[in-house]
């Protein structure tokens, strides 16, 4: 098996060569590439990066949980999804080139599967007394899978969970997250609170 070592790309160096790209998207795409696929910080997603999160899940949730065999399930699914789409060299990696190649190629307005079984399997992996809501201690459970801190968590989902008035709102619903997530993936507009999803974004 021939590994293909990578080195970074720079954010400077992504944003100019997909300059048909608004370069906020860029960087919040290049965001999420780093802190929620490339999970072994190769500069290329693998196997290897869905399974490192699979783990993590059960050191937190327990290996029977019901979030473990749902990211078992789901991961596996998502990957396979990814590749068939995403992977234009066949070698079973996706670059970031590749990642951004297929979000820049995403439809916003008619959401592919992938992208949707995404979506789901984040809300349901945070969903852990499923109930159909998160709430802000089930949201850093989860978040602690990617690594985040408490505070962190806390900062974050006051900054989103909130009404139309800006006052705080305690629980979230599956149809507010999935506008939050659109937000996150396709919005330019830097004052949309879906932005601020996993984590609060300063650029």
């Amino acid at each position: 098996m021939v590994v293909k070592v990578t080195t970074a790309i720079p954010i400077e160096e992504l944003v100019k060569k997909h300059s048909d790209v608004n370069e906020f998207l860029i960087k919040k795409w290049e965001r999420i590439f780093s802190l929620f696929f490339d999970r072994n910080a190769s500069h290329q997603v693998d196997w290897g990066d869905f399974y490192l999160v699979v783990k993590k899940v059960r050191d937190i949730y327990g290996a029977e949980s019901v979030q473990t065999d749902f990211a078992k399930k789901s991961l596996a699914a998502l990957w396979d999804g990814l590749c068939t789409i995403a992977d234009k060299d066949k070698d079973q990696l996706i670059s970031i080139d590749e990642w951004i190649g297929l979000l820049k190629k995403t439809d916003a307005k008619n959401e592919p599967k992938w992208f949707k079984d995404y979506q789901n399997f984040m809300f349901k992996l945070f969903d852990v007394s499923c109930d159909g809501v998160m709430d802000l201690a089930e949201y850093t459970d989860g978040m602690n899978t990617y690594g985040f801190t408490p505070a962190e968590c806390d900062a974050a989902f006051r900054k989103f969970s909130v009404d139309k008035k800006g006052q705080y709102v305690p629980q979230m619903k599956p149809e507010v997250w999935n506008t939050y997530f659109h937000q996150l993936f396709y919005s330019t507009n830097k004052n949309d609170l879906g932005n601020h999803l996993f984590g609060v974004v300063n650029f």
